[in-house]
Order: structure tokens, then C-alpha cells, then sequence
């Protein structure tokens, strides 16, 4: 039924979960394209147009992100921005989650100076303010900034906020996702630092939060953390220990260009060219955005 989006977009759910990321991408493009031929047909969409519709678009962004493709991930950014209801996300705790998409799309994508100037988007929803800080959190400390520290605190403070009961009731354990953003912010600053020591325990702590969060496509958080503290070990040198750890990313997300980069440098710096030819070959299929972004700072 190529007229009704939300089945157009079905199948994106398997390719996601399988790594097909340009596939997933395609299918809610399509889907969001047949959203919105029916809002020019149908004014009172109601419901599926500040849910599902916003939902394909969130499916867009989440595909192109896991695939590198920059410009599409931002281009998405700025379209669900757009098209969400802050009453709605207000009272309904997983279109709350879909609003912090565009700031985890900014943390991973654009630069320090950019993302400082996202505009402040107020306590009404105590969830999305923390994304906010986490986004500059990423941005400062990427910078080696010391004010990254802050941006963390501001988080954690944001832990047991009153407004965090509409997703906690939705079965989102929100003050257990904010304390793996604080832990990312606090890691990559001291990553930044070279203190690789302090980076480590706080993204094993991370990991093991990411472990306990409920199954969701797109995932309530983006991407898997393994694949940081995979950076952290090989820039402190552990190459073998570092391995491991970006293919049980690979196993969380499969077929991700991120945690294949990470895969391939640390097979590099292991001394295993082999397999790090077999690696860059499955990375030259999943990366579909620039390679200048292909770093350990951004994984």
C-alpha cells in the first residue's frame, strides 16, 4: 500500500535492526513522502501526524546517522524539528524521546560553534534540556574545553526531575539514560585530556547502563557506547582490548560504519593486516558520508 506510510515504513524496522542503514533510510523517505501526500488531503490527521509521521522522519535521521551521511542526518534534524508538537511530546513520553534527536544529530555532526548556539529549549521538558547539555557537553569537550565538566553536572542535576515521570511511566528509564550521557561527556573530555584511566571506568559504567535500557528502533540511545570505550582503549594503546570492544558494537548495531572504522584502525595498530583489509572492505559498503568525519574523537 504505497499510500499509507506507516506500512511503507515497516520494513525499515528489519533493515535497522540488520545494519541495512541505506535501505532503512530509503523506506522512510518513502513513508514520510506518503505522510505527507495524506496531510494535503486530510487536515485533522491527528494523532498519527505528531506521532507516527514524526517517527518515519526520526527513522530518517537515525538511518542516515548510523550510515555517516552528514548532510541527510542534519537535513532530518532540522525537518523533525519542525514538524513535532511540543504539546504533544509534553504528555507522551516516547515522542519526548524522538525530540532529542536532533541534538544527539548535532553532538555527532557539527562543529563546537554551531552547537553552542543551539537555542535553549526550555524546562517544560526537563529530558530534552539535558540532551541540550549533553550535545554541548560532546562539542566542548571534542574542544579539550574544561566547561564540557559543567554541561555534565547540568545533566546529572536534571536526574531526578519532576518532569521525567511521563517517560519513567512509559517504561524509559530516563534518569538512567541522562547518567550515560553525563558518563560520555565526562569520558570524551578526560579522552581529550589523555587521561584514559578516568575515561575508561566511566564508559564501562555507561556500557553496562546502555545494557539495561528496553530494546526500541530507533534506540532511546543512539548509538552503542562499547564503540567509545573501543576508542579509549586504543588511543591509550590496548589495540587487542580495543578490538573487542567495536565488535560487540557490531553486534549491537550491526554493519555500522563508526564501529567498523574503530575495528579496522584497531586491527591496524594490532598488527593484523588481514583482517583489517576484510574490515575495510565491509566499511567502504556501510559508510555513506564524508571520511574527513571518520576520527576516534567522533566515535
Amino acid at each position: 500500500m504505497p499510500t499509507a506510510g506507516h506500512l511503507v515504513h515497516m520494513p525499515a524496522h528489519i533493515y535497522y535492526r540488520v545494519g541495512r542503514y541505506q535501505d532503512s533510510l530509503d523506506a522512510n523517505i518513502e513513508a514520510a513522502a506518503a505522510d505527507e501526500a495524506l496531510f494535503a488531503l486530510w487536515e485533522e490527521a491527528g494523532p498519527y501526524r505528531y506521532g507516527y509521521y514524526p517517527h518515519n522522519v526520526h527513522f530518517v535521521l537515525t538511518s542516515a546517522q548510523m550510515a555517516g551521511a552528514a548532510a541527510e542526518t542534519l537535513d532530518a534534524a532540522t525537518k523533525l524539528e519542525a514538524v513535532m508538537s511540543d504539546e504533544v511530546a509534553a504528555e507522551v513520553g516516547w515522542i519526548q524521546a524522538i525530540k532529542t534527536a536532533p541534538l544527539t544529530a548535532h553532538a555527532q555532526f557539527s562543529d563546537t560553534e554551531t552547537i553552542m548556539a543551539l537555542p535553549d529549549p526550555g524546562d517544560a521538558m526537563p529530558y530534552v534540556k539535558a540532551f541540550w547539555h549533553y550535545a554541548r557537553g560532546v562539542a566542548l569537550a571534542r574542544a579539550g574545553d574544561p566547561a564540557a565538566i559543567a554541561e555534565a553536572e547540568a545533566i546529572e542535576a536534571l536526574q531526578d526531575a519532576d518532569g521525567l515521570a511521563v517517560l519513567i511511566e512509559g517504561y524509559i528509564p530516563a534518569p538512567d539514560i541522562l547518567q550515560l550521557a553525563a558518563n560520555v561527556v565526562r569520558a570524551k573530555h578526560a579522552m581529550a585530556e589523555g587521561a584514559f584511566d578516568h575515561a575508561v571506568p566511566l564508559l564501562e559504567e555507561a556500557v553496562a547502563l546502555q545494557a539495561t535500557i528496553p530494546y526500541m528502533e530507533p534506540p532511546y540511545w543512539y548509538y552503542p557506547v562499547e564503540q567509545t570505550l573501543g576508542a579509549a582503549k586504543l588511543a591509550s594503546g590496548d589495540a587487542e582490548g580495543a578490538a573487542g570492544h567495536f565488535q560487540a558494537a557490531l553486534m549491537t548495531a550491526p554493519h555500522n560504519g563508526w564501529s567498523l572504522y574503530g575495528l579496522h584502525e584497531a586491527q591496524l595498530a594490532g598488527g593484523d593486516e588481514a583482517a583489517a583489509k576484510v574490515t575495510a572492505e565491509r566499511l567502504a559498503e556501510a559508510w555513506a558520508g564524508p571520511e574527513a568525519l571518520l576520527s576516534l574523537e567522533r566515535l
